[in-house]
């Protein structure tokens, strides 16, 4: 007799967060994908992914990632399966690689089926500052060669932000409230971008290592062609604590253009980041950092707080 399971269906967001990392309702989705690809074996536990947006699932060496639910499911999903494609232009990225996708249902809960990252997260990691350096390097290195793909499928584009609003999305983050006021003019004040294709999510779960070094970067939802310092909100503003010291050996490691305005750029490209992430996902602060890590009232100026936060001497 055919197993029937039945598509899920969330009465609300807060219902659909409380099983995001539940095991028991997921394993008869994700045994269904398992079948239907030929993955599935004796004896090898089902673990849940955690923190992300979209549940997410470990059997022994895949990883599944199912879609749906939110409103920018479909878009996340096409997003993150273009991405995969680009990056299977390059066999040295470390990431993880497409095994399968598909529907899961008629038109609705999608999914992603890949290979599993070795290592523990930069979030787990049980580490000193100064070991952090060299993973620090390594991914300068991978997300250098990131930069040079050519991201001709991606379906997000920095272009498709005409309508973010800033100042409303600043508002729901950390950033200095008395700051607020002066984004318009700063913002409008921004260099011309540089658009490439970028990971835009690179934080403490997304960074994979083991015995010291880095072993790959997971989670490309967020890929975008934007310009490169859209990389640097969430690399440095959570991944490294604004350490200016990590911060140069990634971007020298990357071969980054550093140029007179960088640190404009990226505070400019991390409020655009705050935006888009309040878009893509439940929750968003990119600065949640900042007021334990700088005396926020102190600056009077955006010009001043892109120098304490970016600035490379």
């Amino acid at each position: 007799m055919k197993e029937t399971v039945e598509k899920p269906v969330f009465e609300s967001l807060e219902a659909f967060r409380e099983q995001l990392e539940s095991v028991g309702f997921w394993w008869p989705h994700a045994r269904k994908v398992l079948l239907r690809h030929e993955l599935l074996h004796n004896n090898m536990e089902l673990v849940a992914g955690t923190g992300g947006t979209y549940p997410t699932v470990i059997y022994g060496n895949v990883v599944i990632k199912f879609f749906g639910f939110t409103e920018q499911w479909r878009k996340s999903y096409e997003s993150e399966k273009a991405a995969q494609a680009i990056l299977a232009e390059n066999r040295e990225l470390a990431v993880p690689r497409l095994l399968a996708s598909g529907d899961l249902y008629e038109d609705a809960w999608s999914y992603l089926v890949t290979t599993r990252m070795s290592g523990v997260s930069w979030e787990h990691a049980n580490w000193t500052p100064r070991e952090r350096r060299p993973v620090a390097i390594d991914l300068g290195v991978q997300i250098g060669l990131v930069h040079t793909l050519k991201p001709l499928a991606l379906a997000t584009k920095a272009s498709d932000w005409s309508g973010l609003d800033l100042i409303s999305s600043a508002k729901q983050s950390s950033f200095p409230a008395h700051l607020i006021p002066q984004i318009e003019a700063y913002v409008a004040r921004m260099p011309a971008l540089d658009d490439v294709f970028v990971h835009g999510d690179l934080m403490e779960r997304h960074v994979f290592i083991e015995d010291g070094r880095l072993t790959g970067v997971i989670d490309w939802g967020d890929a975008i062609v934007c310009d490169r310092h859209y990389e640097l909100a969430k690399l440095h503003l959570d991944l490294i604590d604004c350490d200016k010291e990590l911060l140069a050996a990634f971007l020298k490691a990357s071969e980054w253009p550093i140029t007179a305005d960088f640190a404009h750029k990226s505070l400019v490209l991390a409020l655009y980041r705050q935006a888009h992430g309040l878009i893509q996902h439940h929750t968003m602060d990119v600065f949640f950092k900042l007021p334990k890590l700088l005396n926020l009232e102190q600056m009077t100026t955006l010009e001043e707080l892109a120098d304490r936060l970016f600035k490379i001497s």
